[in-house]
């Protein structure tokens, strides 16, 4: 597997957990795609690298359970 299908597959995984979590898809887009002050940019943008999509697995993670993020 090259890095630009790694990263398809990791967009990929990043928007089907964002959606798990926001439990619509709108919702998670709008939130993949908005400015996130914490992160810098927008979380589809941070979740391009691998430490970025760790970061975002993170982040939705603790939404997903009621955690401080």
């Amino acid at each position: 597997m090259n890095m630009e299908s790694n990263s398809a597959a990791n967009l990929a995984q990043i928007r089907a957990l964002a959606i798990n979590t926001f439990g619509s898809e709108s919702v998670a887009e709008s939130w993949l795609n908005q400015y996130h002050s914490l992160l810098g940019a927008t979380p589809i943008v941070v979740a391009k690298s691998a430490s970025g999509f760790v970061e975002i697995q993170k982040i939705l993670s603790a939404i997903n359970y009621g955690a401080a993020v």
